[in-house]
This record gives structure tokens, C-alpha cells and sequence, in this order.
């Protein structure tokens, strides 16, 4: 029973986090990370173990957010797929091998790389609350940086558990040139190569572990990740319509309050 509880409950939160990926293009760990941080010391896991677990069951989900947000982007002729491609293709690679240097960081190390993430997340939302649809000229030296973009982001899935859109939109839209509706959606594409390497990562160093815990496949925790993958794969396409739809000014507004609370939760937990 309590099971079944904690299932619909991951459901739930699967698609409150769907949404809010296919909106922004973040992926979703932003939301997810801080939320098994919690949950995952209600079924029984030892503290040193629930950053490493909430980090690679985020990643799993992540990826099912972006695959059904890109889908629905691209239908919507919101992404630049080449640039996607290119700057995913990097991400793998670093966030496979990152992967295994984040997984022997201590927990305490994990939560203050990922307050130092949250930080900037709040810090983009609040500084760009524009409704920008003008079109403009992709930046001529972009797929020359398109690599060095898909190590950051592969970076912070490897070490925060997020898809690396934080990054990836304002640098694809400011600097790339790209719409930022684009942005979003290209972000998303691109966050499908960086989480699933991860993951794929995560879930093989957690088997060389003999970690007794029901319910685990590496460091994913399956009774969170499935219902909320399936969450996020419904509500994503919901997000990346919104996205094409609609003014973001307001959403952006209420996002980053909620990022703020999440921010002082962990900045409590580690220095508190």
C-alpha cells in the first residue's frame, strides 16, 4: 500500500516536472533532484548513498522529459537540429566519464555543487523575462562552440543530475543567436544525449556496488524513476506547446520563486 502511495506520488511529481522541461528545455532536474533528496530518506537508504540515487534516477526520468519536449518542439519547428546533434555528441562523452568522478564525491560536495547550479538557474530566470520572438542570424562561429557547449552541459548532468539547459538556453540564444523559443527546444534535444549518457553511467557504477536496497538498477531507485518518467513523457509535449503558444514572462516569474525555495532548502542542508 505504501508503495502504491509512493508511486502515484512520483507520478504526480513526473508531471509537474514534464511541464516545466518541455517550457524551459532545463530537463527537469532542477525540480526532481531536490525532491528525491527528500523522499528517497522516507524509503530507507543510508545518507552517503541519496545524492548519487537522486541524482541518477533524475538523469533516467530527464531523459524521457526531453525525448517527448523535443519531439513536440521539432513538430512545433522549434529546434536547430544540426546544432543540437553536434553539441549532444559532446555531452556524451563528458557526462559518461564526469559521471564516474562524481559518483566518489561525497554527499555533502554533491549538494553544494548542485546549490551553486540552483543559483544560476534563478539568477537567468530573473534576469530574462522577455518575450522574444524576433527572428535573428545564427552566430557565425557556433558550430566551432558547439563542443565545447556540449561538454558543459554533459558536465553539470554528471555532477548535478540536471540536463545542462540552464546553460545550454542562454548560451544558445545570447550567444548562439538563436530564437529563444529555439533555444528551448534545441536545448531539449540536446539533453537527451547528456542525461541518457549519464544515467547509462550512473546505472553502471551503482551494479559494481552490492548495494542492498529493493527496486534499484545501479544508483536508479525504479519505483521513483518509472512513475515519473511516465509522468514527464505525458506532460512534456503539454511544456513545449505552452512554450510555442505563450507569453513565458509570467511562468519565468513563478518559476524562479520556487527555485529560490528549493535553493535555501539545500544552502540549509549544507551549511545549516
Amino acid at each position: 500500500m505504501i508503495e502504491l502511495i509512493a508511486i502515484c506520488g512520483y507520478l504526480l511529481l513526473g508531471l509537474f516536472v514534464g511541464f516545466v522541461a518541455g517550457a524551459f528545455g532545463i530537463g527537469g532536474g532542477v525540480v526532481m533532484v531536490p525532491s528525491f533528496l527528500f523522499l528517497f530518506s522516507l524509503h530507507g537508504f543510508q545518507p552517503d548513498v541519496i545524492p548519487k540515487f537522486a541524482i541518477g534516477t533524475s538523469l533516467f526520468a530527464s531523459v524521457l522529459a526531453s525525448s517527448s519536449g523535443a519531439f513536440t518542439h521539432l513538430k512545433n519547428k522549434n529546434i536547430n537540429v544540426s546544432l543540437g546533434i553536434i553539441t549532444g555528441l559532446f555531452a556524451v562523452v563528458s557526462s559518461f566519464f564526469l559521471s564516474k568522478i562524481a559518483i566518489k564525491l561525497d554527499a555533502r560536495t554533491l549538494k553544494t555543487i548542485f546549490a551553486f547550479v540552483l543559483i544560476l538557474v534563478t539568477i537567468r530566470l530573473l534576469k530574462d523575462q522577455s518575450n522574444d520572438d524576433k527572428s535573428s542570424q545564427l552566430w557565425k562561429f557556433s558550430y566551432l562552440f558547439a563542443p565545447l557547449l556540449g561538454i558543459i552541459v554533459g558536465s553539470l548532468s554528471a555532477f548535478a543530475g540536471v540536463g545542462g539547459g540552464i546553460i545550454a538556453v542562454p548560451v544558445l540564444h545570447y550567444i548562439f543567436k538563436l530564437r529563444f523559443k529555439t533555444s528551448i527546444g534545441t536545448s531539449n534535444l540536446i539533453i537527451i544525449f547528456s542525461a541518457l549518457s549519464a544515467a547509462i553511467s550512473y546505472i553502471l557504477s551503482g551494479l559494481e556496488l552490492n548495494y542492498n536496497h529493493s527496486f534499484t538498477l545501479g544508483y536508479v531507485y525504479l519505483i521513483a524513476a518509472i512513475p515519473a518518467g511516465i509522468g514527464t513523457l505525458v506532460s512534456a509535449r503539454w511544456g513545449a506547446n505552452f512554450t510555442h503558444r505563450t507569453n513565458l514572462k509570467a511562468l519565468k516569474i513563478l518559476f524562479a520563486v520556487l527555485i529560490i525555495a528549493v535553493d535555501i532548502k539545500i544552502l540549509f542542508d549544507v551549511f545549516g
